[in-house]
C-alpha cells in the first residue's frame, strides 16, 4: 500500500514513522521541512503532561507517547525530553480539573498528589504562592524539546526507509474524488493520503475546515536568566508550571533551557491569525501584561529583560479537540486537525491511533469525529471554558 502524507509536523512525521514501521511505502511531504519555525511543531519545546481532566482520551495518548519519547531521547545525540515534572497552580475555587484528572492519571500508573502551601513553599522558596489555593504536583511530566523532536522522528523514518519531500503541495477539494493533489505540480499517486498540515489545513480544505477551525496567535517569551540565578531556575532545580485560573487564560512556562531563558506564555486564543500573512511581532500590551505576572509570581526574576520572543499559532477546532475524519468526498482522504495547541506531546500516540485507523479500519473516537461540531455536542469540559473566554473576547457570536 502506497501512503502520501502530508505535512511533517510531529502528527504527520509520528503517523508517517508508524505506517513505514508496518512494512508500507511511505512519502512524507512538507513545505519547509520538519520543525521548522513557521510550523505549528517548531519551536524550542512543549510541555508533556497526563493531567487533563474529564476528557481520558488525552490522558491516554499522552501515556502512550512517553515511551516513544523516552526511547527516542535515550537514543539521540542530544537530549529530547527532560521529566522534571509538573507543578498545578490552582488560584480559582474550583479544582475539579485536577480532581477529574487523578483518577485518569491513576489508571495509567502515574500519580499527582496535592501539595501543601507549606510544603510548597519549602519546596519552591522562589514562587509566589500567596494568591494561590492548591497545589499539586505532577511527577510523569515535563519538557520536551520540540523541534528536535520533530527532526528526530523524520530522520528516524528516512533512516527506516521513508521518503521526505520538500515543496508545495495543492488541493482542489471541489476535486477530491479523483485525488486532485499535486505536489509542484505533479499529481501525488497514492492509495491513501493523510493530510495533517496545522494552520495551512483550512486553506487546504476550506470546505471541511473553514467553519470548524480557526487559528489564533500565540506569543512565547524567553527571559534572561543571569548566571547567579540559572541553576535555581532550570530544568534540573525546578518543574514546569501552568497557572490555572477559570476567569483569565493561563499562564505557563518552562525552566530556563538550550541557554534560551526561562520560558512563559500566555494562553490567549482571542486573535486572529494568518500564518502566511500576519505579522510575527509580539504586541506590546501582552508583553507588558506577562511581564507583570512573571515579577509577581517570581519574585526573584523581578526587572529581568526579555532575551527572545516568538510568535506562533494555535489551529483551534471550534471546541478544542481534535478532528480525525475521512474527507466525505474520498474515504482515502484521512484529515488530522484541530490541535488546538495542545495536540504536540500526544503525537506518538495519536500517529499509532491513525496507523490502526489506516490498517485496520479501527473506528475513529466520537470525540473526534467532525460530526459532533456539526451536531452542537458541547460535552467537554476543555470546549466549555474556551467557549467561556472565547464569547467574552467577542470570537464566537
Amino acid at each position: 500500500m502506497k501512503i502520501a502524507v502530508i505535512g511533517s509536523g510531529v502528527w504527520g512525521a509520528c503517523t508517517a514513522y508508524h505506517l513505514q514501521k508496518e512494512g508500507l511505502d511511505v512519502d512524507l511531504y512538507d513545505m519547509w521541512g520538519a520543525g521548522n519555525s513557521r510550523s505549528g511543531s517548531g519551536g524550542a519545546s512543549r510541555i508533556i503532561r497526563l493531567a487533563y481532566g474529564e476528557d481520558k482520551i488525552y490522558t491516554e495518548l499522552t501515556n502512550n507517547s512517553f515511551e516513544f519519547w523516552e526511547n527516542l531521547s535515550n537514543k539521540s545525540e542530544r537530549k529530547l525530553y527532560h521529566e522534571c515534572g509538573m507543578l498545578w497552580l490552582v488560584s480559582q475555587d474550583d479544582s475539579s480539573y485536577i480532581t477529574h484528572s487523578a483518577e485518569h492519571i491513576k489508571n495509567c500508573g502515574q500519580s499527582i498528589s496535592r501539595l501543601t502551601k507549606k510544603e510548597a513553599i519549602k519546596k519552591y522558596p522562589h514562587i509566589n504562592l500567596n494568591d494561590i489555593n492548591e497545589i499539586y504536583y505532577e511527577e510523569k511530566a515535563g519538557a520536551l524539546l520540540a523541534s528536535r523532536c520533530c527532526k528526530s522522528v523524520v530522520r528516524k523514518f528516512k533512516k527506516n526507509g521513508g521518503n521526505t519531500f520538500i515543496g508545495e503541495v495543492k488541493v482542489d477539494e471541489n476535486n477530491l474524488d479523483k485525488n486532485d493533489i499535486v505536489f509542484n505540480g505533479k499529481k501525488i499517486n497514492a492509495d491513501k493520503y493523510i493530510i495533517a498540515c496545522g494552520p495551512w489545513g483550512r486553506k487546504l480544505l476550506p470546505e471541511m475546515l473553514g467553519e470548524n477551525t480557526y487559528i489564533s496567535r500565540q506569543e512565547v517569551y524567553y527571559f534572561s536568566v543571569p548566571n547567579n540565578k540559572a541553576v535555581e531556575f532550570d530544568l534540573n532545580s525546578m518543574p514546569c508550571w501552568l497557572d490555572l485560573n477559570e476567569n483569565n487564560p493561563s499562564y505557563y512556562g518552562i525552566p530556563f533551557h538550550l541557554n534560551k531563558g526561562f520560558k512563559i506564555a500566555y494562553d490567549e486564543r482571542s486573535t486572529l491569525f494568518d500564518p502566511d500573512t500576519s505579522d510575527r511581532i509580539p504586541m506590546q500590551d501582552l508583553v507588558d501584561r506577562t511581564k507583570s505576572y512573571l515579577y509577581h509570581r517570581f519574585p526573584k526574576l523581578k526587572g529581568l529583560p526579555i532575551s527572545e520572543t516568538r510568535v506562533c499559532q494555535y489551529e483551534n477546532s471550534l471546541d478544542g479537540n481534535f478532528i480525525i475524519n475521512w474527507h466525505k468526498k474520498n474515504n482515502d482522504v484521512l484529515v488530522l486537525a484541530g490541535s488546538s495547541g495542545h495536540g504536540f506531546k500526544l503525537g506518538p500516540g495519536l500517529g499509532e491511533l491513525v496507523r490502526d485507523i489506516v490498517l485496520e479500519n479501527k473506528e475513529i473516537p466520537e470525540f473526534f469525529d467532525i460530526k459532533r461540531l456539526e451536531s452542537n455536542d458541547k460535552s467537554s469540559q476543555y470546549y466549555n471554558s474556551q467557549i467561556k473566554y472565547n464569547k467574552r473576547k467577542r470570537l464566537f457570536n
